[in-house]
C-alpha cells in the first residue's frame, strides 16, 4: 500500500475563512504518501498568501497559480496535469476529512485491486441550528447502476480514482455541474469499484446555504452535462438503466427539489418553460425511476407530483407554477406545532413558566435519552415543553456525548431548575445500548407513566393530551401511544402518517382510536411485525421491566418489537390515530444488503421467539412466512 502514491488535488479561490483547515486535515492524513496540488485561481482575498506559507513549509505540496480566473473546471484539468500519482482524489478547498480518510480508501483499494474507490459524505452545515446530515455513497447491492442512482454519484470529491481512469476526459470548463460527464463515465468503465462505508468526507454548507434561494440560468448547464454523458456511456452494457438512473438523479431531482425553490413566480414560470422544452427528449414522466420515486411517497404528495410533471409536460406551466405555490403553502401550514427550529433559552423559560402553572390528571415522567444530540436540544425540550398537559418532571440522560452536549444540558437545568422539576443524570462510560437508557430512565421515574422522549425527535403540543385520554377511561392501559410521521433533517414532513408501514395485513385496525387486550394486539398484529413505530410516541406505566429490557438487549436492530411485544402481555394498550409524533430521519439509516441480511436474520430470531414464548398458530406462521418473503424481494436479498 505504501507504494502507490496518491495525488489530491484541491482548486482554490476565495476561500482563506476555511483553507487552513482544509489543508491541516490533508497533511495530518495517516496515509503518508500523498502529494498535494493546490491550484490557486486568481483569488482576490488571502488565499494565496495562506498557500504561499504552507507551500514553503511542506515539501509535499505543489503550487499551481493560474495566470487568471478561469473556473473550477480548468483548476482540476491543470491539477491532473501536474499530478505524478498512481491515484486521483479531490477535496473542495473549503472541506475537509478526517485523519485516516485516505487510509482506509487506499487499503481497500490496493487490497482489492481497485480502480476507483467511493466513500460517504458528511454534509456540515456553519449554522450550527441545524443538523449535520450522512448521505451514503451507495444504497443496496454494490453494482454500478446503484452507485450511479445515489446523490452525490457526480461528484468527484466522495472518490478517489486510478490515474489513467479519471485522465481519459477533461472537466468541461465554463460549465456548472462540470463533474457529470467525467465521473459517470469513470464509473461504468472501471474494472472494479470499492466501496468504504462510514468513511466522511466534509461537505461544508456556507451560511444561508440551505435556505430558498434563486435559480440561476447556469443550472441548466446540467442538460449539456447529461447529454455529453449519455454520448459517453452510449456503448456500455445496461445502457438503459444506467442513462434513466442518469436522467432521474441529475434532471428530474431538479424538477421536484430545486426549481421549486425559486420564489418569484414569473421567474418561476419561464425556468418551467425552459427545463420542458430542454427536457422533452428524454421522456421525464415514463423514467421508471420517477415511477419508484412515487411509491415510496405519501399518498398526497405523490399526487402532487404527478400533477406538477403532467401539467409541465402539457406545456401547462403557469398552473404547474400554481400548484407549486400551493403545494409550498400548504407544507408550512402543515409544519408540526411545537418545533421551533430557532428556539433559545429564552423560549425555554417562557414555556417552563407556562408548563408549571398547569394541572395534571396523570403523573408523567419524561425521560430524554441524548448522545451526541447537542443541536435538537433546544427543539426537543420546546417541543415538551409546550404540552398542554401537566408533566410531572423531566430526566435528561446523557450517554457521554462528545459533541458537547453535556454543557448545554448543564445551563438548560441550571436555568430551568427553579421553574419546573428537571435533572441531568450522566454515563460515565457509554452504554453502547439504548434499552439500558430507557431501563434507566424507568428506575429514576417518579410517576405513574413514563415518555421515553428521544432527543432529536419532536411532537404536537397536543401529544399527551391525547395518549392520556384513554388512560383517564381505564387504569389497565400500560401503552397509550399515537400515530407517527416522519420529517427531516430540518423538520419538514417527509410522510404524513407510518400507518401504511405498519399495517402491512391491510386491516384497517389504525384507522380509528381504539383501546385493545395486550394479548389480543399481539395475537392479530404485533405477532408480525412492529407495529409502535417509535417510542417517543408512547406513555408507558411505570412497572419493573428489568426483565423485559435484558430480552430486548439481544437483539441490535429490533429489539423495540420485543420490549413492546412484551410490555403489552400484562394490560390493555390504547392508540391515538391523530398524528401526534414525528420520527426525525437523518444519519445512517439501514441501507447496505449486509446490514439488511442482519436485519433479515434478527427478524426470524424474534418470531422464534414468539414461538417459544407465546406460541403460534398456523394462519400466524403462514403470515409471517408471507411478509418473510416480501421483506426479502423488496430488499433485493436472495
Amino acid at each position: 500500500m505504501k507504494n502507490k502514491k496518491l495525488s489530491v488535488i484541491v482548486a482554490v479561490y476565495n476561500t482563506e475563512k476555511y483553507l487552513e483547515k482544509c489543508l491541516e486535515s490533508l497533511l495530518n492524513q495517516t496515509y503518508k504518501n500523498i502529494e498535494l496540488i493546490v491550484i490557486n485561481d486568481c483569488s482576490t482575498d488571502n488565499s494565496l498568501r495562506i498557500l504561499k506559507q504552507y507551500a514553503k513549509k511542506y515539501s509535499n505540496i505543489v503550487l499551481v497559480e493560474n495566470e487568471k480566473n478561469r473556473g473550477l473546471s480548468y483548476s482540476r484539468n491543470t491539477g491532473l496535469d501536474h499530478a505524478t500519482g498512481d491515484y486521483i482524489g479531490y477535496i473542495d478547498s473549503d472541506d475537509y476529512i478526517d485523519s485516516t480518510y485516505y487510509e482506509n480508501i487506499m487499503e481497500k483499494i490496493v487490497s482489492e485491486n481497485a480502480d476507483m474507490a467511493i466513500t460517504d459524505m458528511k454534509i456540515v452545515y456553519e449554522d450550527s441550528s441545524y443538523p449535520d446530515h450522512i448521505t451514503k455513497g451507495c444504497d443496496g447491492e454494490l453494482t454500478k447502476l446503484n452507485f450511479i442512482k445515489n446523490g452525490l454519484a457526480a461528484s468527484a470529491c466522495n472518490k478517489v480514482f486510478k490515474k489513467e481512469i479519471i485522465s481519459k476526459y477533461r472537466f468541461a470548463e465554463g460549465k456548472l455541474n462540470e463533474d457529470l460527464a467525467v465521473i459517470i463515465p469513470s464509473i461504468v468503465e472501471a474494472n472494479k469499484i470499492v466501496y468504504v462505508p462510514d468513511n466522511y468526507y466534509y461537505y461544508v454548507q456556507r451560511g444561508g446555504s440551505i435556505q430558498n434561494s434563486g435559480f440561476s440560468d447556469k443550472r441548466f448547464d446540467i442538460f449539456y452535462g447529461v447529454e455529453l454523458t449519455l454520448e459517453r456511456i452510449k456503448k456500455c452494457k445496461n445502457y438503459d438503466k444506467i442513462s434513466q438512473a442518469i436522467i432521474y438523479e441529475q434532471l428530474i431531482v431538479l424538477l421536484i427539489y430545486v426549481i421549486p425553490k425559486e420564489k418569484n413566480l414569473i421567474r418561476r414560470y419561464q425556468i418551467l418553460r425552459k427545463f420542458d422544452r430542454l427536457s422533452q427528449k428524454y421522456e421525464i414522466r415514463q423514467n421508471i425511476y420517477f415511477w419508484q420515486f412515487l411509491e415510496q411517497q405519501g399518498k398526497k404528495h405523490a399526487l402532487y407530483y404527478k400533477i406538477i410533471f403532467k401539467l409541465n409536460c402539457s406545456h401547462l406551466y403557469l398552473l404547474t407554477d400554481f400548484f407549486m405555490l400551493v403545494y409550498d403553502v400548504a407544507r408550512k401550514l402543515l409544519k408540526p406545532r411545537g418545533i421551533k427550529l430557532d428556539a433559545d433559552m429564552n423560549d425555554l423559560k417562557k414555556m417552563a413558566i407556562k408548563q408549571s402553572k398547569r394541572r395534571g390528571k396523570v403523573s408523567i415522567s419524561v425521560v430524554i435519552p441524548n448522545y451526541n444530540y447537542k443541536r435538537f436540544l433546544y427543539q426537543r425540550l420546546y417541543s415538551i415543553l409546550y404540552q398542554k398537559e401537566k408533566i410531572s418532571e423531566i430526566i435528561i440522560l446523557d450517554d457521554c456525548s462528545k459533541d458537547g452536549s453535556r454543557e448545554l444540558i448543564d445551563e438548560i437545568v441550571d436555568t430551568l431548575k427553579n421553574i419546573i422539576p428537571i435533572k441531568k443524570v450522566y454515563n460515565e462510560i457509554n452504554s453502547g445500548s439504548a434499552f439500558k437508557q430507557w431501563e434507566k430512565g424507568f428506575n429514576l421515574a417518579t410517576s405513574k407513566y413514563v415518555w421515553i422522549a428521544e432527543a432529536d425527535d419532536y411532537c404536537s403540543n397536543n401529544l399527551l393530551k391525547n395518549l392520556i385520554r384513554p388512560i383517564l377511561l381505564d387504569d389497565n392501559i400500560v401503552i397509550s401511544y399515537s400515530d407517527t410521521a416522519f420529517i427531516d433533517a430540518v423538520g419538514n414532513k417527509i410522510t404524513t402518517s407510518i400507518v401504511p408501514e405498519i399495517d402491512v395485513q391491510k386491516t384497517g385496525h389504525w384507522d380509528k382510536d381504539y383501546i385493545n387486550e395486550g394479548q389480543n394486539e399481539f395475537a392479530n398484529y404485533t405477532y408480525l411485525n412492529c407495529t409502535i413505530a417509535n417510542v417517543s410516541s408512547a406513555l408507558i406505566k411505570k412497572d419493573d421491566y428489568s426483565k423485559e429490557f435484558k430480552i430486548s438487549s439481544q437483539y441490535k436492530q429490533a429489539g423495540d418489537w420485543v420490549f413492546y411485544a412484551n410490555v403489552m402481555q400484562k394490560g390493555k394498550i390504547a392508540y391515538s390515530s391523530k398524528t401526534l409524533n414525528y420520527y426525525r430521519v437523518h444519519g445512517d439509516n439501514v441501507t447496505s444488503t449486509t446490514k439488511k441480511e442482519a436485519h433479515m436474520q434478527e427478524i426470524k430470531r424474534i418470531h422464534d421467539y414468539y414461538e417459544k414464548t407465546y406460541g403460534l398458530n398456523k394462519q400466524q406462521k403462514n403470515q409471517i412466512e408471507k411478509r418473510n418473503k416480501f421483506l426479502r424481494k423488496n430488499w433485493n436479498l436472495k
